[in-house]
């Protein structure tokens, strides 16, 4: 997320209800990546035929391995306060910065995941580029944004029906089978059951506003609304990396406890934004500068999955590279930390794939 719209929502004010049940928001921020992790501790996509896509694993018991994959993946959201629908200058460096990210990926056999919201989608219609089914064909993956939050008095239906809008734009350009996933639209309404009525098969990108569907009693401490609100609304959830790294079937969003008779998957691993990893997303938002550090962070993490994982289970790492990160002026530090990623692969200690890509897998294996 741009702290833009949260300084926004700030100076706006945060209208809140106190009623017998407990406290609802007007307005909340949305939601984009994580918060700092604990670095010292710790291909194109085969579509499926019509709009079917693999079940979503019932049981959290994994299928016995001896080497799970280990699958690291990007998200890039094409945020909905951007001007592309109506400034066709803002699409034209958008789509130039992709297709040069997307090549300079392709050169470490990386992979990069475009999550666009409703002004980008409509902007490959109104400009006459689907740059989001170039994405495809060149082998990286496309899934929606839902910048829309949470919101006071937003019914489950009202909340289905937007994810719905956003959700069929990015399907009429790529088709259902190329966008399984989506991330964001968390909030005091069950996020999940609105978004596997929707269609969707997977979340990712999942923070600290995922908590305000869940009873006070199934947070970790501390996580109160009024601490969501203030400080943990970007944070990666669960707090705890071991708890993020395996995939979770949600029925619904009240725990994050695994579910028989899953409606969606928790696709997470997430460890933040990418320019935020060093310095912690509190102290450097919205001025984090992109550094080596931040390439040291990603490859702290590595380290620490691999040292805590269970190589019997599917496992995943996810990070948020904002469209403003992925410009030629970044190249020395982008090429830095593909290289770096690159010689893990080359050992086989983990592989890129895409979004949808990595739920694949993790279906494949049947956990």
């Amino acid at each position: 997320m741009d702290r833009k719209n949260f300084w926004l929502w700030a100076v706006g004010g945060i209208s809140v209800l106190l009623v017998s049940s407990g406290i609802f928001f007007i307005t909340l921020p949305k939601q984009s990546s994580p918060n700092r992790p604990r670095p010292v501790h710790s291909g194109i996509v085969t579509p499926t035929s019509g709009s079917a896509a693999p079940t979503t694993p019932s049981s959290s018991t994994p299928t016995p391995s001896e080497n799970a994959p280990f699958v690291i993946t990007t998200m890039t959201h094409m945020e909905e306060d951007f001007t592309d629908n109506t400034n066709k200058k803002v699409f034209e460096k958008h789509v130039a910065d992709m297709r040069w990210a997307m090549d300079l990926f392709d050169e470490y056999g990386a992979k990069l995941t475009f999550e666009t919201d409703q002004p980008f989608a409509k902007a490959n219609t109104n400009w006459g580029v689907n740059i989001l089914k170039e994405a495809i064909t060149q082998g990286h993956g496309v899934g929606t944004h839902a910048g829309f939050g949470a919101k006071a008095g937003l019914s489950l239906d009202e909340l289905t029906e937007k994810f719905i809008e956003n959700k069929t734009l990015v399907d009429n350009l790529v088709g259902t089978e190329n966008n399984q996933g989506v991330s964001g639209g968390t909030g005091p309404t069950d996020w999940i059951l609105g978004a596997a009525a929707a269609g969707f098969h997977f979340y990712d990108g999942v923070t600290g506003f995922g908590y305000l569907s869940m009873p006070v009693s199934n947070r970790p401490s501390r996580w109160t609304n009024s601490y969501i609100i203030s400080t943990g609304y970007h944070d990666s959830i669960p707090p705890e990396l071991i708890d993020r790294i395996y995939p979770i079937p949600m029925k619904d969003a009240k725990d994050f406890v695994p579910d028989a008779g899953a409606q969606i998957t928790m696709m997470g691993g997430d460890i933040g934004e990418l320019s935020s990893l060093a310095d912690g997303r509190t102290n450097c938002s919205p001025n984090c500068v992109l550094d080596q550090d931040d390439v040291e962070a990603v490859e702290a993490n590595i380290n620490e999955i691999l040292s805590i994982r269970d190589t019997s289970r599917f496992a995943k790492m996810n990070f948020h590279i904002p469209m403003k990160l992925l410009t030629s002026k970044n190249e020395t530090i982008l090429r830095s930390m593909l290289a770096m990623i690159q010689e893990y692969s080359d050992d086989g200690k983990l592989s890129w794939d895409t979004q949808l890509g990595a739920y694949k897998q993790y279906v494949q294996l049947g956990e």
